[in-house]
């Protein structure tokens, strides 16, 4: 009996033998995959924070001096990766934005994502010189982690942080309602606004204010059938009027085609009106831009009121009565 318990016990220990063996193997493997420079990283995405759904992403670290170190793209999850021991920044987004590209990501600050130029409709030329862009759409980066500005590698050991992209965009949410005379009712209404900025940057959190541009618009109606209001939505990565902007910063261009066949346009300027918006809130714009604009037809010619839509930026509601602005 001894010699066939012996004979029984003997893969067993081979089993176990091996086991041992494999898992040294692993160490030794782990041990390889990091140098003593060397720290790991694990940065996890928070889309659900963010408000959408799970997306692809591109992380970009930089050093301390704010050149590009490393780029990985196709994160959807979480970063899991090696770094030499440091300090970095971070900048991540989203890569299945629509009409936007990146450029300046060679560097932290000048990292900038912009809308795509594109030409305006026959007839619409606003501003002369003033470029026409596409409207940025489900735009999300962030310029550093929830926990912290900056990622840490330390040496040999493991850092843990979470990311939450933010949406970059803007919506300008324009009401018209247009008054025409002699019982005539308008077929279309298209438009540009004027005055808005054509990228953002991560790093500095702020829209790229050096150059103004436009972007076109198709207002819809209220109804069904064609009707006297009509309203368009913009999105943008944000408004050039500040407090302190001159008359004609913001402006609205509009077309009506009227159901006689003529057309009728007209220029006004929103500028006082987003700074009244400016001073409710704070300094900020909301993160929707409610305007009503009336629009006053009269044979040929097309006057214009604008006020704010709904101050406090919730666009939930019938606007405020308040003295209208005149615009010629």
């Amino acid at each position: 009996m001894k010699r066939y318990t012996k004979r029984y016990m003997r893969p067993a220990r081979v089993v176990v033998l091996g086991a041992v063996v494999l898992s040294l193997a692993g160490c030794v493997k782990r041990e390889l995959e990091i140098r003593p420079d060397e720290g790991y990283v694990e940065i996890a995405l928070d889309w659900a924070g963010a408000g959408t759904s799970s997306r692809s992403a591109r992380y970009l670290f930089y050093n301390e001096a704010g050149a590009l170190v490393k780029e990985v793209s196709g994160v959807t999850d979480c970063f899991k990766g090696v770094l030499p021991v440091g300090t970095y920044r971070l900048v991540v987004h989203n890569t299945d934005a629509a009409q936007v590209d990146w450029r300046g990501t060679e560097q932290y600050e000048s990292a900038e994502v912009f809308a795509k130029e594109t030409n305006y409709s026959a007839g619409h030329h606003p501003a002369e010189g003033v470029p026409c862009i596409q409207e940025p759409c489900d735009v999300f980066a962030t310029g550093g982690c929830n926990e912290s500005e900056t990622v840490e590698v330390l040496q040999l050991d493991t850092t843990r942080l979470s990311v939450t992209p933010a949406e970059l965009t803007k919506q300008v949410a324009i009401r018209f309602t247009v008054d025409a005379a002699g019982g005539q009712s308008v077929r279309a209404l298209h438009g540009v606004l004027v005055g808005v900025s054509h990228g953002y940057f991560p790093g500095k959190r702020c829209h790229n204010a050096s150059s103004s541009c436009a972007v076109e618009f198709a207002a819809s109606p209220e109804t069904k059938a064609a009707s006297g209001a009509y309203t368009a939505r913009v999105n943008v990565f944000g408004l050039l009027t500040t407090a302190q902007s001159p008359a004609g910063t913001n402006t609205v261009h509009v077309a009506l085609a009227l159901d006689d066949g003529s057309q009728v346009t007209g220029t006004f300027d929103l500028t006082p009106t987003l700074q009244r918006i400016l001073a409710s809130g704070g300094g900020d714009f909301p993160v929707e831009i409610p305007l009503e604009v009336t629009l006053l037809v009269r044979e040929t010619d097309l006057n214009a009121t604008v006020q704010p839509w709904d101050e406090s930026g919730e666009g939930s509601g019938e606007p405020r009565p308040q003295a209208w602005e005149r615009t010629e």
